[in-house]
């Protein structure tokens, strides 16, 4: 989901020049037309902080310095625009709101230099009108195409712990579990929707949360967002460990963790362009895992791993403790909340949002639900905190299983990693100085400029080294996958999906709300929290291996 590798230089006239083909066909939900609106939503997920690129950033230094507060004062120099171009962009208003400083992270969606690219590679030109485009939202995409970009959004390898969490929690308490926490993010989705047609200058999560209380509020959304991505990188490595170590038990789990940290760092220097490409090879690998899931159910017929014969289940869980340790597990798949307030301002008619999150969120129900159903019934009270888990270690399936298992849970965080990893590399790269510092200048006629090449091609290519080193010497106090995930749904999903956007709903409509509404808003509030602050207690206190 990034913008197309090379942005138009020619006339813009709101006409595109390619000939068109069968893919255009469908209008507004053609092929293409649905490629370019998941191109976009790509850049969104898990990064809803990225707001502008650097180019765009220094314009909007030059014109408001309130919208730029990793640029220096000096930093506005190394832009170069005659007056000519001042004149393009008078009336221009940036990305986001510009009458408020905001902390944000620097968007890297259209990273124009690759760092795998020679850094004398100089060439590449750019329209002044993509550069002041002021918005890298198209407003284009269809309700379609924001159903499909919040599902891709919301379906996630969290669903894997799901038949675990039913373990913990027994048939009748997980599925309340699971209905609660799917009923109630999709309202506190449709909140920021509201809020955000309520202030049309707010463009993001972090635009919302600055707004709601300043300065401080930002700084901790956006902590929140950075240690949501790493916990999330962190989540894909042990599924990548715990994966190919069952494959090949002889070697050590430090060894593949190494491995798939080493292939983020190189896939992490190429554009997002194509690393979006890899991310729909992530979305096929995910399904074709449940495909093996229903196939590997119907080839033996005893227990255990058997839709055929189910393995002994629970109505009500055995312990009290244990629904502790499930709320994140029940919340975690849900964690999209980041993402929905850029798509909502992606959208072509944002009226369809609240409809477009219903059936959002009542498919990813479904997906989730089922999965936590056949998995619980495949291995009962014998379930891990990973399904993933008790299917590579059950001999009863034929020997084809594993090797195309770990095939497509390897595709899986090499798809994703980069992704991840690309967000956090961005922010420090601006926190450091070691952003592009891209001189536009003018070249020939018209309004193309170009870049200059990258003064600290190779430094950053070091700290992304270090950073990544860093990400490999963390996974190494994490070894089970069940408790990162219950983690991360009780510490942050809990916070960020359901008592932020409450609080902020509260805070922007208290004058239009009636007293019940208030109450049942302060109600979900103190829910939240109570989830948030016991689920990370259990998360971190109790052993999976119950």
């Amino acid at each position: 989901m990034s913008y197309p590798p090379e942005l138009p230089t020619g006339p813009s006239n709101g006409h595109s020049a390619r000939r068109k083909s069968i893919l255009d066909i469908g209008g507004p939900n053609s092929i293409n037309n649905f490629a370019s609106s998941y191109s976009r939503a790509q850049s969104y997920v898990g990064s809803t902080l990225l707001e502008q690129t650097e180019s765009e950033m220094r314009l909007n230094d030059e014109m408001s310095p309130n919208t730029s507060p990793f640029l220096r004062p000096a930093d506005i120099d190394e832009v170069a625009i005659g007056e000519e171009e001042d004149d393009e962009l008078e009336g221009f208003t940036p990305t986001g709101y510009n009458h408020i400083r905001t902390f944000q992270f620097p968007n890297s969606s259209t990273e124009e230099s690759p760092l795998l690219q020679s850094s004398s590679t100089s060439t590449r030109k750019l329209s002044m009108s993509s550069i002041a485009s002021g918005s890298r939202f198209s407003a284009n995409s269809t309700g379609p195409q924001t159903v499909f970009n919040s599902i891709n959004t919301l379906l996630g390898i969290a669903m894997l712990t799901l038949p675990f969490g039913f373990k913990l929690t027994g048939w009748i308490l997980g599925s309340i579990l699971l209905i609660v926490s799917s009923a109630l993010t999709d309202a506190t989705a449709k909140y920021l929707g509201r809020i955000l047609r309520k202030h049309p200058e707010l463009n993001t999560y972090g635009d919302i949360a600055h707004l709601y209380g300043g300065q401080s509020v930002a700084i901790l959304v956006t902590c929140m967002f950075t240690l949501d991505l790493i916990m999330a990188s962190l989540s894909l490595t042990l599924l990548f460990t715990d994966s190919f170590a069952l494959l090949l038990p002889n070697i050590p789990h430090t060894y593949f963790k190494a491995c798939i940290i080493s292939i983020a760092f190189v896939l992490s220097l190429l554009p997002l362009s194509i690393l979006s490409l890899l991310s729909l090879v992530g979305i096929l690998c995910t399904v074709a895992i449940i495909v093996i899931i229903i196939i590997c159910g119907v080839l033996v017929d005893s227990s255990p791993g058997s839709l055929i014969m189910p393995a002994a289940t629970n109505l009500w869980p055995s312990k009290a403790e244990h629904v502790l340790l499930s709320l994140g597990i029940f919340m975690a798949p849900w964690g999209g909340h980041p993402v929905f307030p850029e798509l909502y301002r992606d959208m072509r008619h944002p009226k369809k949002f609240s409809h477009c999150c219903n059936v959002s969120f009542a498919i990813t129900f479904l997906f989730d639900y089922f999965i936590g159903i056949i998995g619980f019934l495949m291995y009962g009270l014998s379930c891990e905190d990973s399904i993933i888990k008790n299917l590579m270690s059950n001999p009863n399936y034929p020997s084809w299983v594993n090797p195309l298992i770990c095939t497509f849970m390897g595709l899986v965080p090499v798809s994703k990693l980069p992704l991840l990893t690309k967000p956090i590399v961005t922010v420090y790269e601006q926190l450091l100085g070691l952003n592009t510092h891209r001189r536009l200048s003018k070249s020939g006629s018209g309004s193309s400029f170009h870049k200059q090449e990258d003064p600290y091609y190779y430094t950053r290519i070091v700290c992304r080294f270090f950073y990544c080193g860093f990400l490999f010497t963390v996974s190494l106090l994490f070894n089970s996958f069940g408790k990162l995930v219950s983690f991360v749904g009780a510490a942050i999903c809990f916070t960020l999906c359901l008592v932020l956007p409450f609080l902020f709903y509260l805070h922007f409509f208290k004058d239009e709300l009636s007293r019940v509404h208030k109450a049942a808003l302060v109600a979900g509030i103190a829910f939240g929290i109570a989830g948030s602050v016991l689920g990370t207690y259990a998360s971190i206190t109790m052993d999976v291996n119950i």
